[in-house]
Order: structure tokens, then C-alpha cells, then sequence
């Protein structure tokens, strides 16, 4: 169960963690943002230093690859990316790559560090804009030498705050309390991008043409996607491992992807299919516990402010 003290400085002022399962790649060259703009679902025009830019890279069928935040620089521009992803991600790209002034590169001497919350932008005023949780957000570049005496003065200055710093099973329970899908967990690449319910932060729709987009597009215009991400809760005393299925008066409706045990009960994210999503919030049982739906994903605090 995430301890409440962490949860409580993700809703109401800052917690802070380094990101171990993020790694960054650089793209360069003199056409590096216009090529990028090609790559991603989510609208880069006009991105400088010091911004960044939520998205998703899709295969070529329009399936979710990997998301990423797109961080704007003087020199190069990062791309802080699912470590597990890197050389996928290296090899799709680079198959892009034509007549472009473009180079890639991972840089695995970079880390990710980052503040979540209200007061995430009083920690420090370096980094990016990056809202994780849907209540703000802060995102900071660091190299692997400096990553813990980075940490240790983020945190301290977190404390000053009233927060403190969150650890690996606490943000984890995060995203399921704020509903925020996390990739490789609740959304990857066997979903398309309107089906992990972060539309609305990660999709530009009026951007010219980028990998993936005839999907979307058809996706869009049909408006509705095979299945949809929503939030639960649960009347178990255990949270539903993964792929536990979701019923409806005996049927199989969908399944949980992921779900956690926070002071008020269980809360979870579950895809339901396509055809089960309205109705009134009786007869659903997840893991033979009766459940309630809370609403999808897309609606919900998760999402927050911007993609920024």
C-alpha cells in the first residue's frame, strides 16, 4: 500500500524521484525538429529550450511503440524515452532517417530526475515542464556522476516544501490513484493511442502527417476505439494482479492492467471493450470482488493541465 505521506505530497505539494526506468536519446542536426515533427503524435512546432512536449511514437499500423517527452534544447533535442524501448526505438527511427540532417544517439550516461505536484516548479527552476500525475510537474537532465547528490538536493529542497521524496512501489501506486497509464504496464504496443485515454495530452489532431497517422485518423473519425482505459474501484482486499478480466453479469468485459491498495480501498485501471462502456456502474466483479467503474481514464485527474 502506498504510504499516505507520499501520496499526499503528490496531491498537495511535491515528492521527488530519480526515473530508472527512462533513458534519453538526442536527436541532432540542422533538421533535427522538422524530422521530429514527423515521429511523434503530439504537435512540436515552435518548441525551444527549456520546453518539452508529451507524445507517442507509433509503428507504421499505429500501435503505441513508446511515449515520450520531448525536451527542448540549445544544441540537441532529448528525448526521455522507456529504457526498455532504446534500441527499438533507435532502430525505428533511424529508418526515417532519408536525406534529413539528423543524428541519433542514446546517451546512457544521462539521468532522469523528477518533481511531481503543485509545488514542483518551487524545487528548482532548471529542467522541463513535465506533469506526470495530472497535478504538475518537473523534469531535470543530470549526469550519472551527479544523479545522487542531485537527488539528495532536490529532496532537501522538496522537505523545505513540505514534501519529500516518493519511492518505486509509491509511484507506482500513483498512477493507478490519479489514473495516469503508465507505459509497458497499462498501455504499450498492443494498444492504439485513443485507447490508452491519453488523447488529450499526447495526440495533436490538427498537426501535419506523422508515422502511424492514418490510424489515428480512422480511429478519430470513427470515434471509438476497440476498448477504452478506465479507472475502478474495488470491494477486494487485494489488489487484482494484471489481466485479472473485468465481468458484467457474467460476462468477460475486459481486464485490469494494473491496480493497488491505497487507505480508502482498492483502486485500479482496466481496458473495457468496445459496447460495455455506458450503462449504470452495477453488476461489474473484478477478482470476484464487486467493483465500481469511475469513468475512463481520459476524464479523469490523471490528465491534468496540459501536455506539458
Amino acid at each position: 500500500m502506498a504510504r499516505a505521506p507520499e501520496l499526499d505530497w503528490l496531491r498537495h505539494t511535491a515528492g521527488v524521484l530519480a526515473l530508472r526506468d527512462r533513458a534519453v536519446i538526442a536527436v541532432r542536426g540542422d533538421d533535427a525538429l522538422e524530422w521530429l515533427q514527423g515521429q511523434m503524435t503530439n504537435d512540436l512546432k515552435g518548441i525551444a529550450p527549456g520546453n518539452s512536449v508529451y507524445g507517442f511514437v507509433l509503428t507504421l499500423k499505429g500501435r503505441v511503440m513508446a511515449d515520450a517527452w520531448v525536451l527542448g534544447g540549445a544544441d540537441e533535442i532529448w528525448l526521455d524515452v522507456p529504457s526498455t524501448e532504446v534500441d527499438r526505438l533507435l532502430e525505428r527511427l533511424d529508418r526515417y532517417v532519408i536525406m534529413e540532417d539528423v543524428d541519433l544517439a542514446h546517451r546512457p550516461e544521462l539521468r532522469l530526475l523528477t518533481a511531481q505536484g503543485p509545488k514542483a516548479d518551487e524545487v528548482s527552476p532548471e529542467g522541463w515542464p513535465s506533469d506526470r500525475l495530472g497535478s504538475g510537474g518537473r523534469l531535470w537532465v543530470v549526469d550519472e556522476a551527479q544523479l545522487e547528490p542531485e537527488l539528495h538536493r532536490l529532496t532537501e529542497r522538496c522537505r523545505s516544501l513540505g514534501g519529500g521524496p516518493i519511492d518505486e512501489q509509491a509511484w507506482a501506486d500513483a498512477h493507478v490513484a490519479f489514473g495516469r497509464p503508465r507505459f509497458g504496464v497499462d498501455f504499450g504496443d498492443w494498444t492504439y493511442p485513443q485507447e490508452t485515454g491519453l488523447a488529450p495530452v499526447a495526440i495533436s489532431f490538427t498537426k501535419g502527417c506523422y508515422v502511424g497517422q492514418e490510424t489515428v485518423v480512422m480511429l478519430q473519425s470513427r470515434g471509438k476505439a476497440p476498448k477504452v482505459l478506465w479507472r475502478w474501484a474495488i470491494d477486494g482486499i487485494e489488489p487484482p494482479e494484471g489481466k485479472t478480466p473485468i465481468e458484467r453479469d457474467g460476462t468477460v468485459i475486459g481486464e485490469i492492467t494494473s491496480a493497488a491498495r491505497l487507505e480508502d480501498g482498492i483502486a485500479a485501471l482496466g481496458f473495457v471493450r468496445r459496447g460495455h462502456e455506458s450503462g449504470s456502474g452495477a453488476g461489474f466483479v473484478i477478482g470476484g470482488a464487486p467493483a465500481r467503474p469511475l469513468g475512463p481514464v481520459e476524464e479523469g485527474p490523471g490528465i491534468g493541465r496540459s501536455s506539458t
